[in-house]
């Protein structure tokens, strides 16, 4: 067995390879060796061919040693090799680049945690928008110039100011993302510092009226009866257009009579009764295992949009000529005109509930006064202290 052989530089020893050479010298196997804890340790740093000096070893000796003294930082070669990798590993994790985070980390989170609709929508801006300028920078490098590059192109290419939006909120989410989990040492910028904000009101104007409600649902019943049955169910519901395409049939209790959405674009369930026409719509349809879509296409494919033929019968009706942006009809039109409908016969709290929403200021845009009413209220306020005869007993002059 070799001896260990000490060297000029205090706790460093050596032992030289029976047969190896390194230059003209034996190959020497240099470990440092010091107390802690009462006991003496050894800790290899590794052979001269592979680079280590003596000197070397003397200072990662003293520098262990020091930190032992203060009580800062590793005090064993273990520990500070440990260190020094978990270090390599987050720089590793800082370097990586936006599309291995993508593919490798956000987008798998996405598909686990947000509803089909959602993550859908993320990858097609992603794939679209987001990769072709960013995919190869690595996410610390994406700064306030990348972003100002990337809402050029987004501006370039003509977008919308809400489809802009959501094409670097998704870039916003991914960063962010990230820097929760310390990938990055900054947040994600504000729409505002980007200068990417949202409309300040995009709500649909069409209310749908009944002569036209009437013709959409001729032509379609003659043309496709199952965009007919999502089209009525969407009516008699004013559910949004996702929750009819996902709606299956253990979420159905003909029996019972009500029927549950399940992961709405708000995350939450919400119960509805059945009755009258949307009970007998329900009951004409064959039902089928309860895992199977209750609105398919004729192919069988579960909705995940608006139907070919609702598109094509307000075309050919005429229903959008001449009409602006925010007035044409589109099939989310149905669930504003039901909401504007509910709120003539309905109080907030209820309209909230039936719709799906979580705030009342969602609500009131649907909510609008009665000017004969209100003038009622007011004057019957003379009552209230007018004793019998109706009027208020008139203030006496003081002094």
């Amino acid at each position: 067995m070799p001896k260990w052989i000490k060297t000029q530089f205090p706790g460093v020893r050596f032992r030289e390879h029976p047969t190896r050479k390194h230059g003209r010298q034996p190959d020497r196997y240099y470990v440092i060796t010091y107390k802690i804890d009462g006991k003496t340790k050894d800790e290899a740093i590794g052979w001269a061919s592979e680079g280590v000096k003596p000197s070397d070893c003397h200072t990662i000796y003293c520098e262990l040693k020091d930190n032992r003294r203060k009580g800062e930082g590793p005090r064993t070669l273990a520990e500070k090799r440990g260190l020094d990798l978990r270090h390599r590993e987050a720089e590793k994790k800082r370097s990586v680049t936006l599309g291995e985070y993508w593919t490798s980390t956000y987008f798998p989170f996405a598909k686990q945690r947000k509803g089909e609709r959602s993550w859908n929508r993320e990858e097609s801006l992603y794939r679209m928008w987001i990769a072709p300028s960013l995919e190869a920078v690595p996410l610390r490098e994406i700064d306030l110039q990348q972003w100002d590059d990337f809402v050029r192109i987004l501006d370039d290419a003509d977008l919308s100011q809400r489809s802009k939006e959501y094409a670097t909120g998704t870039l916003r989410r991914i960063l962010k993302h990230a820097y929760e989990r310390r990938i990055i040492s900054q947040p994600p910028p504000s729409g505002k510092r980007i200068g990417v904000t949202a409309p300040r009101d995009n709500r649909r104007l069409r209310v749908i009226r009944s002569d036209e409600m009437r013709s959409i649902f001729e032509e379609l019943a003659a043309h496709d009866p199952n965009a007919h049955k999502l089209t009525l169910f969407a009516w008699l519901t004013g559910c949004r257009l996702g929750e009819a395409g996902k709606l299956q049939w253990k979420d159905v209790d003909l029996a019972s009579r009500h029927l549950t959405f399940r992961d709405t674009k708000n995350k939450d369930s919400r119960t509805i009764g059945l009755e009258g026409e949307l009970l007998e719509l329900l009951s004409g349809i064959t039902e089928q295992k309860p895992t199977n879509h209750v609105f398919a296409s004729a192919q069988g494919i579960p909705y995940t949009e608006t139907p070919s033929a609702f598109r094509t019968t307000v075309e050919r009706l005429g229903l959008n000529e001449g009409r602006t942006k925010k007035d044409r009809l589109v099939f989310h039109s149905i669930r504003h005109t039901v909401a504007t409908e509910l709120a003539k016969s309905l109080n907030p709290r209820d309209l909230m509930e039936v719709m799906g929403w979580r705030t009342v200021e969602v609500a009131m845009r649907y909510v609008h006064g009665n000017e004969s009413a209100k003038r009622n209220a007011l004057a019957s306020l003379g009552n209230v202290l007018g004793g019998s005869k109706g009027k208020i007993v008139p203030f006496k002059s003081v002094g």
